[in-house]
């Protein structure tokens, strides 16, 4: 949390910056949601419905990221997809780290089916990833306003067989990264 408000307090006072919606990743018994203008922490592990009666009692917005990325960790469970995207705000349908085109077209079908906006993400964990799923607006959302705005924007991506490629390379290194960051910070 205490890096995104940092980044929403420079954003304020310089509009020359990119606009900062406050926010938390939030790991649930599930899988993960999203809380947008969400202030304040909240402690993972807990059941889906309660975690999203946290986001809402700190007047944020529920989002569903990556509801089919099946080898992701932190995935929603099968189980649990369809309630999950029941209790959200917005179904996210494109997301920059995705492994292919399938799991977005099954993702903006569970949107149609519970009604939802159709979200998109760069879900970005290196510079180079930042910018690579966006939903297209025509006007800056406000907490009042982002899911009329979503649901009016378009949906788009720059990702292409090499964006998916990339993708399955960067999945798959994924456990040698984190246990290399466990060793090197006990060594440090």
């Amino acid at each position: 949390m205490r890096g995104g408000l940092c980044a929403l307090g420079l954003s304020e006072a310089d509009p020359s910056l990119p606009r900062v919606i406050p926010g938390i990743e939030l790991s649930t018994q599930a899988g993960e949601v999203v809380g947008l203008y969400v202030r304040e922490d909240i402690p993972k592990g807990l059941p889906l419905g309660e975690a999203v009666e946290r986001i809402r009692n700190l007047g944020g917005l529920v989002y569903l990221p990556h509801p089919f990325d099946v080898f992701r960790r932190g995935a929603m469970s099968r189980r649990a997809r369809d309630n999950a995207a029941a209790l959200c705000d917005l179904v996210e349908t494109v997301n920059g780290r995705a492994l292919g085109p399938r799991a977005g077209a099954k993702s903006g079908r569970l949107a149609e089916r519970h009604g939802k906006p159709r979200g998109a993400g760069s879900d970005a964990h290196r510079r180079a990833e930042v910018g690579r799923a966006w939903v297209a607006v025509t006007e800056l959302p406000t907490r009042e306003t982002l899911l009329m705005i979503v649901a009016a924007g378009e949906v788009q991506h720059s990702l292409g067989a090499l964006g998916y490629s990339l993708n399955w390379g960067r999945q798959a290194s994924s456990p040698w990264t984190r246990a290399w960051r466990r060793i090197t910070r006990q060594t440090a």
